[in-house]
């Protein structure tokens, strides 16, 4: 029910005045005339300043002008800008300083500076250094690292490969380095580079890759054969071309083994992805050699690293980062590991990635060891070069110290 003293204002414009004019309205008795809730002027009025509000005693609160509702309309949409400003400042400065986290890390040099020249008797200034055209030196932005898997058995790294990524090119080279090539040693009287890791040590292992073959190692990383069923499951598996039929059974018990797949392409999970990548031969002696693994196992590695870099994603790529950590065995830092992950986001798969092998021998005779991997300077240095070399010169024989046989088991 309405109030007995209930009353509008309605406010008009004088034109000729330029004012505006507040006149009372009686709601109730124009109510009863028309039945209607339209406003009609009486026939009293006053005059109040052109204030934007007025509210008489027992009146309503008069609606506000356009100006104020301008003004508040205006003071909504700068809120909302300056909240959109603070948000996009906030996301700046997070990406920037993410990325100013992630620094590369530095790259050793191999030999040490020269010396300072010195100056003259005269007092002249000293020249310059001359540059010696055969010293190591690094290219800048270009790591070298040792990829290593330890055999499920016993405590061998079955699987050594090298790769350089150059992170200016955008461009990886990758080169198996057979599990039984032998090499100069005095910590132990057997010869093969696969026991290096854990007979000795893994800096151990990194030295014998530098003298053997010119190539210093950055970083190594290693992957048990549980921790590699554990990242591929994590990536949902993975696409693999498999070049022969496969059919081997080992049933020892305890350390039962069978392979059984077709030639083609497979999608596999982690234990499969295992079991393929342990393949050399069938029940009946035919398969693949140890080159012919070594390929698989690149091909492994090139399709893992592919559905990584695949989703483009840095905070998706830290999280792996993180589980990586948890399953293998590296001198990489946290640090280090996102550098290189989100760098490899650059990498064209198509065309960025080359591979090469090793011409060697398989049945030398070194020391104490048989069937060792022997090599010739001249038959692996071109691959060195175009996969491996992290110098801004070529590597020669002098730079390589390739163990000869005592004498191979085979003749031919």
């Amino acid at each position: 029910m309405p109030n007995p003293g209930e009353s509008d204002i309605l406010v008009k414009h004088d034109p000729q005045t330029g004012g505006i004019t507040l006149a009372h309205t009686d709601t109730r008795s124009q109510r009863r005339a028309s039945g209607s809730p339209s406003h009609s002027s009486r026939s009293g009025h006053s005059e109040y300043p052109s204030r934007g509000r007025t509210r008489p005693s027992g009146g309503r609160r008069v609606q506000p002008t356009r100006r104020s509702v301008k003004r508040r309309r205006h003071s909504i949409w700068f809120r909302l800008y300056m909240v959109l400003v603070v948000i996009s400042a906030i996301i700046v400065a997070t990406y920037i300083g993410l990325h100013l986290a992630i620094r590369a890390p530095e790259i050793p040099q191999t030999e040490p500076d020269p010396p300072p020249a010195s100056g003259s008797q005269t007092g002249q200034p000293a020249a310059p250094p001359e540059e010696d055209p055969n010293a190591l030196v690094r290219k800048d932005g270009v790591y070298t690292f040792a990829l290593l898997g330890k055999d499920v058995k016993g405590s061998n790294t079955d699987t050594i490969i090298l790769a350089r990524y150059d992170t200016v090119a955008q461009t990886v080279g990758m080169v198996s380095i057979p599990r039984d090539t032998a090499v100069h040693r005095t910590w132990s009287k057997y010869s093969k580079i696969n026991a290096a890791f854990y007979g000795s040590s893994p800096e151990t292992l990194k030295e014998e890759i530098q003298n053997t073959f010119g190539i210093p190692v950055d970083y190594y990383i290693l992957v048990d054969p549980k921790g590699f069923i554990a990242l591929v499951d994590e990536l949902d598996g993975v696409d693999v071309y498999i070049p022969e039929d496969m059919n081997y059974d080992d049933p020892t018990p305890g350390e039962e083994l069978h392979i059984h797949y077709q030639i083609g392409t497979h999608h596999l999970n982690g234990k499969q992805a295992l079991e393929v990548a342990r393949f050399r031969h069938n029940n009946d002696g035919t398969g693949y050699t140890d080159t012919g693994r070594a390929e698989m196992h690149r091909q492994m590695l090139v399709a893992l690293a592919k559905k990584v870099v695949s989703w483009n994603s840095i905070p998706k790529v830290t999280a792996f980062a993180e589980l990586f950590q948890t399953y293998v065995k590296t001198d990489l830092s946290a640090s280090d590991m996102l550098f290189f992950a989100t760098q490899a986001m650059g990498v064209d798969f198509s065309s960025g990635i080359t591979q090469g092998e090793l011409t060697g021998r398989g049945d030398g005779v070194v020391g104490n060891s048989k069937w060792c991997y022997v090599f010739q300077p001249e038959d692996i240095l071109p691959t060195l070069n175009e996969q491996l070399n992290p110098y801004t010169r070529d590597l020669t024989a002098d730079d390589l110290d390739l163990p000869q046989p005592d004498r191979y088991l085979q003749n031919y």
